[in-house]
């Protein structure tokens, strides 16, 4: 899910979003100090069958970067992009902050595809 941000707010359901990022870094620490999940946890865990596993696009920045901590090229693909605010000159990956710069010609720097996030 990608929030577009500008001078009158952030349109989603922001905060929703973090109590759902929250409640998976519990979990992930949990598990880092060897605590699986109780039964009843799993008990009352939806039951998926027929499954597989599966990959699915993400809305994400390309462009070419300068002063990334980690990546070096001409051009890079950011991480899945959690904020974009173009009209304020910056968007936010799940990793890091970008600024932005001028957004490449022909490019629809506002519009993304409103995207919800399923319960």
């Amino acid at each position: 899910m990608t929030f577009s941000i500008n001078s009158h707010g952030i349109t989603g359901d922001a905060v929703g979003t973090a109590e759902r990022f929250q409640a998976l870094a519990n979990v992930l620490t949990r598990l880092a100090m060897g605590q699986l999940p109780s039964q009843t946890e799993l008990l009352d865990a939806p039951l998926l069958t027929n499954w597989r596993l599966a990959r699915r696009p993400a809305v994400c920045l390309i462009g070419h970067c300068q002063d990334h901590p980690l990546l070096r090229g001409p051009q890079l693909i950011t991480s899945d992009l959690w904020v974009h605010g173009p009209d304020l000159g910056w968007s936010r990956t799940l990793s890091r902050f970008y600024r932005l710069g001028e957004p490449a010609i022909g490019a629809e720097p506002t519009c993304l595809a409103a995207s919800s996030h399923p319960n």
